[in-house]
C-alpha cells in the first residue's frame, strides 16, 4: 500500500470550518507550539478530556492539531508518529474518513495494534464498512484470535446477499485470507467459517479456492469434490477442479474432466473456453481451433474467439483463414493493434510484403509497436532496400530500454545478413556505449568481429560475457565454440562446451558445438552422434555443413551430399555452408 502524505484533507476540512462553522469565541491556545522545525510535534500538555465538539461541520482545535501533526509527521516519513496522531484525531472525530485514514496510516507504519484500534473506531462510526471489517479480521488473525476474527468475516460475507452491484462477499473473504501472512491461520479461519454456515455450497467452494491459492492442492481437490457432490450444477466448481488438476501437473486428467463438463453443458461458454485454452496449452491446435469455432457459432461477436481463431490459423499455417478473423476484429474496432500486427504476419506468410507492411504501419502503440517496426525493416531489407530499413528502425522512439535494445539488434542483424559487417560492428559498438556489457550486444558484436577477422576483439567480448555470467550455457557455448573453431585452444573450448552441455543437453546449438569440438580433436566418430542429433532437432544450415563434412571424412560421401543439399535448400546463402561446399568442391 502506498500512502501520500499531502494536506489536502486538512485543506478541505479547514476550508469547511472557516466557511460554515458558527462564530464562537476562540478557545484558549495550547501553551506549547504544535510543531517545531527540528523535531516532531510535541505532545500537548496533559489536560482533562475535551468535551465532545458540538454537532456540525466545525473542527475543534485539538482535532485540527492532531490532523496537522499527523500529516507533517507523514511528510517527514515518521510513520509511527503519524499513525499515533491520526488515531488521536479519529478518537476525537465522528468522521469515518478520518478513522479510515488512521487505519491505513497505521497499517503502512506496520503497527498492527494501532491499526486494530483505528479499525475498531472506523466500524463504530461506519458499521456497514466492509473495508473496516476486513482490516479487523486480518489484524485479529495476526494475533491468532481466529474466533474473534470470524465475526468480522461474517460481516464481509453478508455482502454476498447485499444485492446487485455489491462485491461478492465470498470472493472478498477468499481474497482477504489468501493474502494473510499465516496461511495455516487463514485456512483454519475459513474452515471454522464453513462450520458456522453448514451446507453453504458457495462458501465451501470459496474454501477450496483459498486452499488452491495457498498451494494446498490436495486439500483443495478434496474440498471441491465435496462441492461437486452436493452441487453438481455449479459451473465454477468444475472450472476450479480443472484448474487444481492442472496445478497438480495432471494435464490429461484436467483435459478429460473439462471435456466431460463440456459434453454435459455444451452451451456453457466458460467451460468450452477453458477447454479450448487447455487444448492450446497442450499444443493440440487443430482441436482447439474446432472448439473456438463452436464458441464463435454460439456467440458470433465473441472477441476472444475471433482473436484465438486468427492466431490458431497462423500457427497451423493457413494465412487465408487467419486473415478473415483479424479483418473481422478490425471491422468491429476490437484489439486493433494486435489484429493489424497479426494480419501483417498472415500477408508476410504469403510473401505479400507490401500488404504486410501496410498492416504493420497500422500498429500505432502498445507492446507490439516496436515489433511491428522491426518487421517492416526486415521486409524492406528482404526487398533489397537496406537504407530504408535502417531509417525505419532509427526513426522509432522506443518507449523502453528493452525496445531500444531490440532496435539495435535488428539493425545489426540486417547489416550482418547483407554482409555489411563493419557497419554492423559500428551499430553494436554504439549500442554498447549506451548499454555497457549487455550480453546480447556483446555476443552479436563478437560474431561480427569474427567475420571481420578481428578474432582478439571477438574473444574479448565473449570472455566478458562468460566472466559476467559464468553459469550461462549460451555464453559458455559461444566462447567454447569460437575457441574450438578458430584457435588452437581446442581443449579449453571443449571444457566450456561440456559445461554448457551439462546444463542444457537438449540444445541443438550446444550439441553442434560438442560434435564440432570432437571433430577438431580428430575424433569424427564421436562427433557424428552429436551432429546427427543436432540436425534432427534443428536442421540449420551451419549444423548441416558440419554434419556433411564429418560424413564425408568418414567416407559416407553420398549421405554428406544429401545433407548439404537439404541445408542449401533451407539457407542457400549461409556463409559457413558455402565455404564448406567450396572446400570440398561441391
Amino acid at each position: 500500500m502506498k500512502l501520500r502524505f499531502i494536506p489536502m484533507l486538512l485543506v478541505a476540512l479547514v476550508a469547511q470550518a472557516c466557511t460554515t462553522a458558527p462564530r464562537q469565541p476562540a478557545p484558549k491556545a495550547p501553551p506549547a507550539a504544535p510543531v517545531r522545525a527540528a523535531k516532531p510535534a510535541p505532545r500537548p500538555a496533559p489536560q482533562p478530556p475535551a468535551p465532545k465538539p458540538p454537532a456540525g461541520p466545525g473542527l475543534s482545535e485539538d482535532l485540527l492539531y492532531y490532523l496537522l501533526a499527523g500529516e507533517i509527521a507523514g511528510q517527514r516519513r515518521q510513520y509511527g508518529l503519524a499513525a499515533q496522531m491520526y488515531l488521536k484525531a479519529a478518537e476525537r472525530s465522528d468522521d469515518p474518513q478520518i478513522a479510515a485514514r488512521a487505519t491505513r496510516v497505521a497499517i503502512y507504519a506496520g503497527d498492527d495494534a494501532l491499526a486494530l484500534r483505528a479499525a475498531r473506531r472506523w466500524l463504530e462510526l461506519d458499521p456497514q464498512s466492509v473495508d473496516a471489517a476486513q482490516v479487523m479480521a486480518v489484524m485479529l488473525l495476526r494475533q491468532d484470535k481466529v474466533d474473534a476474527a470470524l465475526a468480522y468475516l461474517d460481516r464481509v460475507l453478508a455482502h454476498a446477499a447485499a444485492g446487485p452491484g455489491k462485491p461478492d462477499g465470498y470472493m472478498l473473504v477468499t481474497s482477504l485470507l489468501s493474502k494473510a501472512k499465516q496461511p495455516a491461520r487463514a485456512l483454519k479461519a475459513m474452515r471454522k467459517l464453513v462450520e458456522r454456515h453448514p451446507g453453504d455450497a458457495k462458501l465451501i467452494y470459496a474454501y477450496a479456492h483459498l486452499a488452491m491459492l495457498l498451494g494446498k492442492l490436495e486439500l483443495a481437490e478434496r474440498i471441491v469434490n465435496q462441492v461437486l457432490a452436493g452441487a453438481p450444477e455449479m459451473i465454477d466448481a468444475w472450472l476450479l477442479r480443472a484448474n487444481i488438476l492442472t496445478r497438480l501437473g495432471r494435464d490429461e486428467d484436467a483435459l478429460q474432466f473439462i471435456a466431460d463438463a463440456v459434453a454435459r453443458w455444451p452451451d456453457e461458454p466458460r467451460l468450452r473456453l477453458f477447454y479450448a485454452r487447455k487444448l492450446v496449452d497442450m499444443k493440440r491446435y487443430a482441436e482447439a481451433r474446432e472448439q473456438f469455432g463452436i464458441l464463435l457459432e454460439q456467440q458470433p461477436q465473441m472477441v476472444d474467439a475471433l482473436y484465438a481463431l486468427g492466431l490458431l490459423n497462423l500457427q497451423l499455417r493457413e494465412p487465408d483463414k487467419a486473415r478473415g478473423y483479424f479483418e473481422r476484429l478490425i471491422a468491429a474496432g476490437q484489439r486493433l493493434d494486435e489484429a493489424h500486427y497479426y494480419l501483417g504476419q498472415a500477408w508476410e506468410m504469403d510473401k505479400r510484403y507490401d500488404r504486410a507492411i501496410e498492416q504493420y504501419r497500422e500498429v500505432r502503440e502498445g507492446k507490439l509497436y516496436v515489433d511491428a517496426r522491426i518487421r517492416i525493416a526486415r521486409l524492406q531489407a528482404e526487398q533489397g532496400d537496406i537504407t530504408a530499413a535502417r531509417q525505419t528502425l532509427q526513426n522509432v522512439n522506443a518507449p523502453t530500454l528493452d525496445g531500444e535494445l531490440r532496435l539495435y539488434l535488428a539493425e545489426g542483424e540486417i547489416l550482418t545478413r547483407a554482409g555489411r559487417y563493419q557497419e554492423a560492428w559500428e551499430v553494436y559498438t554504439l549500442a554498447l556505449q549506451q548499454m555497457p556489457d549487455n550480453p546480447q550486444l556483446l555476443y552479436a558484436r563478437a560474431l561480427v568481429a569474427e567475420k571481420l577477422d578481428r578474432l582478439a576483439e571477438a574473444l574479448a567480448d565473449l570472455e566478458k560475457m562468460v566472466k559476467a555470467n559464468p553459469e550461462d550455457p549460451e555464453a559458455l557455448n559461444a566462447l567454447g565454440y569460437t575457441l574450438v573453431d578458430r584457435t588452437h585452444r581446442i581443449e579449453e573450448g571443449m571444457a566450456l562446451i561440456r559445461k554448457a552441455y551439462a546444463k542444457r543437453p537438449d540444445d541443438p546449438a550446444i550439441m553442434d558445438s560438442m560434435g564440432w569440438g570432437w571433430y577438431r580433436l580428430g575424433q569424427p566418430e564421436k562427433a557424428l552422434d552429436f551432429l546427427q542429433k543436432a540436425w534432427k532437432r534443428f536442421p540449420d544450415a551451419e549444423i548441416g555443413a558440419h554434419l556433411g563434412e564429418v560424413l564425408w571424412v568418414l567416407g559416407r560421401q553420398d549421405e554428406a551430399r544429401r545433407i548439404w543439399q537439404a541445408a542449401r535448400e533451407r539457407e542457400p546463402k549461409n556463409p559457413v555452408l558455402l565455404e564448406t561446399l567450396e572446400r570440398f568442391g561441391q
